[in-house]
């Protein structure tokens, strides 16, 4: 079994560089997923309510640990706060229901999942089939967020042992600042999409002037989703570049993309169902990039473009793109 590196938190807990990414997993798909990644060595398991799968990856969970496959304390277990819930009077109630489904007992990292405030019962209101779409009227379906309030109640979690470390996600500098300076316990991570072709450069070097462990979501790219129409259609894993480098070491793109990433000193999540994905993901780290790869894979950042761009909640008074 190989090993990957740790990245330290700001708290002195170690995050495991590579996770499982469990984002458009069906329930069936991630268990079986989930039990793969285990048996191949992966130890950080990515998760939130709006995947609708906290459910069955907390029923694999337990069984690997009733097993004595793994125990507790080898997992690292992230789920995140979701945008219907960006109120603080909603906090503990909404980390309770996953906490329940994941069956931990704690949670590793705690992550806000947007900056974004949405009053979920506006989608029956305003004839929405989901929260994911664009809605008829913004003014009522958006909340401004109280970020600060939120950010008290994620701290009152760790204060009583039920989350090690707190976090964001998709939040940008500006909102993340107003975070660190009202905050008690400073967030550990930072959770955006990031990949060559959005490499987050400015982020990254705001976050690690903070003391902020960064962690990729979507870092080979994400082409199942809408947005990839306005990115005129490139697709990560098919760039040439990216081919040649990977021809080079005789390795994957996927494993170029993830080796780039770790030696920023960036976690990655990349999402895989089949056990050889899982396999070769996991290990990215059996090479290393000349300064040359390096230079290439960097000059592919030059025109940012975002995959996951949420725009159908452009309207929010917290939109952070």
């Amino acid at each position: 079994m190989s090993h990957t590196p740790n990245l330290q938190l700001n708290n002195g807990r170690l995050l495991p560089s590579i996770g499982l990414g469990t984002w458009q997993g069906e329930p069936g798909e991630v268990e079986r997923a989930v039990g793969e990644a285990i048996k191949v060595g992966y130890r950080h398991f990515d998760c939130a309510p709006v995947y609708m799968n906290e459910d069955a990856i907390g029923h694999v969970l337990k069984q690997a640990i009733d097993g004595g496959q793994i125990s507790h304390d080898q997992l690292f277990i992230t789920t995140k706060l979701p945008l219907f819930a960006n109120k603080p009077e909603l906090v503990r109630k909404t980390f309770d229901v996953s906490l329940k489904a994941l069956q931990t007992g704690y949670i590793d990292l705690y992550l806000v999942h947007l900056p974004i405030s949405l009053n979920r019962d506006q989608v029956a209101v305003q004839g929405m089939k989901s929260p994911f779409e664009r809605p008829p009227n913004p003014a009522t379906f958006f909340d401004k967020a109280d970020h600060v309030g939120i950010w008290k109640e994620l701290e009152k979690l760790v204060d009583e042992g039920l989350v090690k470390s707190i976090g964001l996600s998709n939040f940008n500098e500006k909102q993340i600042q107003n975070v660190i300076d009202n905050a008690r316990i400073k967030p550990a991570n930072l959770q955006v999409e990031c990949h060559p072709y959005l490499p987050q450069n400015e982020l990254l070097a705001f976050t690690k002037k903070n003391n902020i462990v960064l962690t990729a979501y979507s870092p080979l790219g994400s082409p199942q989703v809408t947005a990839v129409h306005r990115t005129g259609g490139k697709v990560l894993l098919q760039d040439p570049v990216l081919k040649k480098i990977a021809e080079r070491h005789g390795k994957s793109v996927a494993q170029v993309l993830l080796n780039w990433q770790i030696q920023r000193g960036v976690g990655v999540l990349p999402k895989s169902v089949k056990r050889e994905r899982l396999e070769e993901n996991f290990n990215s780290l059996s090479f290393n990039l000349s300064k040359e790869d390096i230079n290439e894979i960097n000059d592919l950042g030059k025109e940012p473009l975002r995959y996951v761009d949420f725009d159908v909640w452009r309207d929010s008074p917290d939109f952070p793109f």
